[in-house]
């Protein structure tokens, strides 16, 4: 009988000391992590179909753009610059297109800069439409369309130049001791005639708050006088007004295809 419950004890003794064992052993574990919630878990779903649908998105405006404008230099042989294809500098400086000027002077683009070294009225020996009155001006940055004179090659020559596109979308033509290649401290551009940009273009550049606030301002100051004698504030923020929009392309943002442009069909000579 003794025997028996001395037994019994040691069984009860041997129960109680694994109970208390798995009980240390679950108090010294992690606890399980709560489920993530579902709210979250849609959102960051959502934020990445986001971020996927914006890149497409730009994907796709700069293939439109690139679909009316060379990208690439003129495979043209025995080319020491990056030039645009003769064909399209032909109808190009044919007319005005400023949207088209926005595009080419975005950085990243191939195109060559070109500085000018001195005054000089805008001439257009292509023959084609210029902007009057916008004097070129000493650091004001032309891009480089088409080398004239070519029996000389690229030689310097009084008579020899180039026509260029101007950030006012129009070509001018520019003589050899006009210009250099160097970036000046000072970098001027030709001015950009709003009223002449393309309506998505001028949508994306008003969503700006800087240029909006802007161009509220011009518009106030102008009183709706675009011609004739207007006042110094008028003047002030007219030149602002370019200042930010040229600030904007330089900034390497996108732009919206250009509502007008030269025929293009993409095809590279």
């Amino acid at each position: 009988m003794g025997a028996a419950l001395t037994l019994e004890g040691s069984m009860r003794w041997s129960a109680f000391l694994i109970v208390l064992v798995a009980f240390v052993i679950g108090c010294g574990s992690s606890p399980e992590r709560p489920p993530a919630s579902p709210g979250k878990s849609h959102s960051a779903a959502r934020a990445k179909r986001s971020g996927k649908q914006t890149m497409k998105r730009s994907s796709k405006k700069m293939k439109r753009a690139a679909s009316v404008i060379p990208v690439k230099c003129s495979k043209k042989k025995k080319r020491p610059m990056c030039l645009p294809p003769p064909a399209w500098v032909t109808r190009l400086c044919d007319n005005v297109y400023p949207d088209v000027a926005l595009h080419m002077f975005q950085p990243g683009t191939p195109w060559v800069r070109l500085y000018m070294q001195k005054n000089a009225q805008p001439f257009n020996a292509s023959g084609g439409m210029s902007v009057l009155g916008d004097k070129m001006q000493r650091g004001e940055e032309v891009i480089a369309l088409r080398r004239r004179n070519p029996r000389r090659d690229y030689q310097m020559a009084d008579i020899a130049g180039f026509d260029v596109l101007r950030w006012n979308g129009a070509c001018a033509t520019i003589h050899d001791g006009e210009f250099t290649t160097s970036s000046p401290d000072e970098v001027l551009n030709a001015r950009v005639e709003w009223r002449e940009l393309g309506l998505e273009l001028r949508q994306q550049l008003e969503a700006q708050p800087e240029i909006l606030e802007t161009y509220k301002a011009r518009r106030k100051a102008c009183v709706g006088r675009n011609m004739g004698q207007v006042t110094a504030d008028c003047e002030e923020f007219d030149k602002k007004l370019v200042d930010d929009v040229v600030r904007y392309v330089r900034s390497g943002a996108e732009l919206p295809k250009p509502a007008k442009h030269p025929p293009w069909r993409g095809h590279r000579r």
